[in-house]
């Protein structure tokens, strides 16, 4: 169990950090095979050499909780999630990229 300085010392997760297997699992309620077929499919990068001692980027843990909801809530398949995840990271691409544009156009 945490002690108050450890709650003191917490960060938000960034572009450096990495998060284990096991509590990605717990955090995205997905088995470590769901994560393994996810990797397999390129939706994810995990490293290491084993599924058991892999770490995911925390950039992914977004990605994999939305990825988690669309299979617990709405009984869709790994590839099915897989696939809407992937195009929503697209729409959300293309919206940043029209966003600046507007910016530059805007100057």
């Amino acid at each position: 169990m945490p002690d108050a300085t450890d709650l003191l010392e917490a960060h938000p997760l960034g572009e450096g950090d990495w998060i284990a297997v096991a509590e990605l699992c717990r955090l995205c309620r997905m088995d470590v095979t769901v994560l393994a077929e996810l990797a397999e499919l390129g939706v994810i990068a995990p490293r290491g050499y084993s599924p058991e001692e892999w770490q995911f980027p925390a950039t992914a843990l977004p990605l994999l909780r939305t990825a988690g909801r669309l299979m617990h809530d709405l009984g869709v398949n790994v590839c099915g999630a897989a696939l809407a995840v992937e195009l929503l990271e697209r729409q959300r691409e293309l919206e940043r990229r029209v966003r600046r544009l507007e910016r530059l156009a805007h100057e």
